[in-house]
């Protein structure tokens, strides 16, 4: 599973044989938190190009009146965040996920429904994903802007399978990113992006945990961790952090007092309906100060199906 968080976003759902659940309470919270940069269709904490901040934002009252002097920068903090285990979907198994994620910061609200993540198995070491939403965003009382947001490709190449009997439950892999971004960001950016997560996954009886680390082309390192408890046959609660630094100098960013940090939590949980259906829902928030890059309140849910994508002899 996958959380990926620039403007985020996405992750995925890892199968073997049947739908794994579990991963898709990553999905949901890679979905909303993965979205942190100056992007549109990923509400996870970031700050829009023309929003202002509101007075209960970091910087807010400063924007009352212009800078004293010319000062260079954007006044967008770039954060990006990806979570994923090491797991793979099985060669010819697909899963396709339909969600929506609801975000509140104290500048804007975002709404993106339908959000679509998809993967596919296509070697035992190698799999392929998408993630793409559509938003309606808007300041409070302001008109509302809708579009197709941010798509996210991904491919997933496993080092070391934690479900091989010999590998002791510990595994390994990387996730080559593509952001392609649905406007132009300004200025010298592009619309076209790159992440280089690396995974780790240790698999217990009833209990799992995986983390990830790496760095987003726009200017971000991150670090994200989560914790997966089985409750029953069907049912499973997950909860993750992600810690995130935008590691491009902005000195516009600090005069309106944006911090270049951001810490977010997420908590759900996924029910297993049917052997290939799997139902989720999360809740989550960023811990770290609050501005204007922050998520005072993340919630997400949806539906996620598993399916053979063709037969492997």
């Amino acid at each position: 599973m996958r959380l990926p968080f620039f403007s985020s976003k996405p992750a995925f759902v890892r199968v073997a044989g049947l739908i794994a659940p579990p991963l898709l309470l990553v999905l949901a919270l890679a979905a909303t938190a993965a979205a942190q940069g100056n992007g549109r269709g990923k509400a996870t904490g970031r700050f829009k190009a023309g929003a202002a901040p509101s007075p209960s934002s970091g910087g807010a009252a400063q924007l009352q009146t212009p800078p004293p002097q010319q000062i260079a920068g954007t006044g967008v903090r770039n954060f990006g965040a990806w979570l994923d285990d090491a797991s793979l979907l099985q060669p010819g198994m697909s899963s396709v996920s339909v969600s929506f994620g609801w975000f509140r910061s104290p500048v804007f609200r975002e709404f993106d429904v339908p959000v679509v993540d998809g993967g596919v198995g296509v070697t035992r070491r190698v799999q392929f994903g998408f993630s793409v939403p559509y938003y309606h965003a808007n300041e409070p009382g302001g008109p509302v802007a809708r579009g197709l947001g941010d798509l996210y490709l991904n491919a997933k190449v496993q080092l070391r399978d934690p479900a091989a009997a010999d590998n002791g439950g510990i595994g390994f892999a990387v996730m080559p990113v593509l952001e392609v971004l649905s406007t132009h960001p300004g200025g010298d950016g592009s619309r076209f992006n790159w992440a280089l997560p690396a995974s780790i996954e240790v698999q217990g009886q009833r209990v799992r945990a995986f983390g990830s680390a790496g760095y987003f082309s726009r200017g971000s390192l991150f670090a994200s961790g989560a914790v997966e408890v089985a409750l029953s046959d069907r049912l499973w609660a997950t909860g993750a952090i992600t810690r995130s630094l935008s590691t491009k100098q902005d000195e516009f960013s600090s005069w309106l007092g944006l911090s270049p940090s951001r810490t977010d939590v997420n908590g759900g949980v996924t029910y297993l309906v049917a052997s290939t259906i799997a139902a989720f829902g999360n809740v989550g928030r960023t811990i770290s100060r609050q501005d204007a890059n922050s998520a005072s309140l993340v919630v997400s849910g949806g539906v996620s199906f598993s399916f053979a994508a063709w037969t492997t002899p």
